[in-house]
């Protein structure tokens, strides 16, 4: 949608479709079609679908301003979630923006764990700690799915702001937040113990930053994506408060790297907890459990 389209031509959601696409294709951008598609859906409050139904209406001038805008910030390669502001996460809209990593659907299979694990705890021992909650996808889905307490920790204030949010508008109240880092950010009245601690902490070695797309390496907030240049410093002090947190029969779960689990289990060894590894629906290491027995 050249900057100087006169004020006789029209346009319409196809006509955008059918000239962005192209545009957006020559910018880098892997899924342009779609990306275009979802831009002119939220620019005029339809869903994707009412587009097609409505292809041929003339776009007034505040619509062509708003879709111009966000296409202009897809072709610079920021992440389309945070034009739209928002990503699906385990079923929930969660709200996302600059500052916050944007929930991965890799992330829902920690979820899934989680749930079943705490399936087996009688409800008044459900003591849930999650720690790096950034957007608060994690600790929501878990509210939102079993009765259970939950404290969230994130030692970036945006991110908390952004967790808090969310929980507001998904109708989850009584989650406890705490901005600090990992242990040390809850408070004496706190729990000393939890039937379960959840984290998918920042596991991206410093070394493999060239190799990550635009919208990640230039957008997303480092300090949740890298953790040093192996990628296990967040692991190391976890791993050094986790000590005697677990109740009998507990359970604490990580995501880890795809290459990370060797690593990450040497680590977490030390803690003489059981270990156990579930794999992602492409074979990956994806879920690093430890058990208290």
């Amino acid at each position: 949608m050249p900057e100087g389209t006169g004020p006789k031509e029209v346009w319409t959601p196809l006509k955008i479709i059918q000239w962005a696409t192209p545009y957006l294709a020559q910018k880098g951008v892997s899924s342009p079609r779609l990306d275009v598609e979802l831009i002119v859906a939220r620019a005029l409050h339809f869903d994707r679908l009412k587009v097609y139904l409505q292809f041929d209406r003339p776009l007034d001038p505040g619509e062509l301003a708003t879709i111009r805008e966000m296409l202009k910030r897809r072709a610079l390669r920021e992440p389309l979630q945070y034009i739209l502001g928002q990503r699906e996460f385990y079923g929930l809209d969660f709200s996302v923006g600059a500052g916050v990593l944007i929930p991965r659907p890799e992330t829902e299979l920690l979820v899934e764990c989680v749930l079943k694990h705490l399936e087996g705890i009688p409800e008044e021992r459900r003591l849930v700690l999650d720690l790096g909650t950034g957007s608060g996808c994690i600790a929501i889905s878990i509210s939102k799915n079993i009765a259970c307490r939950v404290w969230a920790v994130d030692k970036s204030e945006k991110a908390l702001e952004r967790a808090q949010m969310n929980a507001r508008h998904l109708g989850v109240p009584a989650i406890e937040w705490r901005l600090g880092n990992w242990f040390a950010a809850l408070k004496p009245q706190d729990p000393p113990q939890f039937a379960l601690i959840a984290s998918n902490p920042p596991y991206i070695p410093l070394q493999e930053k060239a190799e990550l797309s635009p919208e990640v390496r230039d957008y997303e907030p480092p300090e949740a994506l890298f953790a040093g240049n192996d990628g296990l410093k967040a692991y190391e002090e976890i791993a050094q408060g986790l000590q005697g947190r677990l109740m009998p029969e507990g359970a604490a779960f990580f995501e880890i790297h795809a290459n990370g689990y060797d690593k990450v289990s040497k680590i977490l060894a030390t803690l003489g907890l059981r270990e156990t590894l579930q794999r992602d629906l492409q074979g990956h290491p994806r879920v690093f459990k430890l058990e208290n027995p």
